[in-house]
């Protein structure tokens, strides 16, 4: 029968310990081979760097539906119609001053040709028909168009003249009022269904 050949004089107490600590460096040796050099190992996915904590933004609610400014109604003028300026007092007083205005230039028309522009007594306006109307001429005496009423050429001013050339009328139709007297007469249906006529005449 064979004999064991270890010592019976070995002192365990000591060589487990010193081989405890040759297996632990062996390890260490090992792991520090398998992680690339790295003493300490990756950590997991997901613990990598400091949480990042988002701070919560309030949505922004959608702007309210934008209502469309309303559009000022835009009132027409009719064609040939001006705005009148100042009150009705105003306008009458230049409807005044316009008839003597032109009679003082059909007085010089009439110097100038000899007599007065005949319409046969018919009633014409001042120059709103030009290939027409015998007072057009009056722009030579002026140096411009000869004046219209204040709500445009369409509302007068009138002129006749007789066929003897010695005699003529400028008409304007007032709105105040006129009393029946100094009311201008005509036989023009028109202009007598007109309530404020005046006029000057010559002679």
């Amino acid at each position: 029968m064979r004999r064991s050949t270890v010592p019976k004089n070995l002192k365990w107490n000591i060589i487990a310990p010193v081989a405890l600590l040759a297996a632990a460096l062996v390890a260490v040796a090992w792991l520090d081979v398998s992680t690339g050099g790295e003493a300490t190992p990756k950590p997991p996915i997901g613990d990598i760097g400091t949480p990042v904590r988002y701070a919560f933004v309030q949505p922004t609610p959608p702007p309210p539906a934008v209502k469309p400014t309303p559009t000022a109604a835009v009132k027409k003028t009719p064609v040939g119609v001006k705005t009148p300026q100042g009150t009705p007092e105003d306008r009458d007083a230049r409807r005044r001053a316009d008839l003597l205005v032109l009679l003082d230039a059909t007085k010089k028309l009439r110097d100038k040709d000899g007599r007065f522009p005949d319409t046969n007594n018919n009633v014409q306006s001042v120059c709103v028909y030009k290939d027409r109307d015998a007072l057009c001429k009056l722009e030579q005496f002026l140096g411009a168009p000869p004046p219209e009423d204040p709500f445009g050429a369409q509302h007068g001013y009138w002129y006749s003249g007789a066929p003897d050339g010695q005699s003529m009328k400028l008409l304007a139709n007032l709105e105040g009022d006129v009393p029946p007297d100094p009311q201008c007469k005509t036989p023009d249906a028109g202009i007598q269904a007109l309530p404020n006529v005046i006029c000057v005449t010559v002679p």
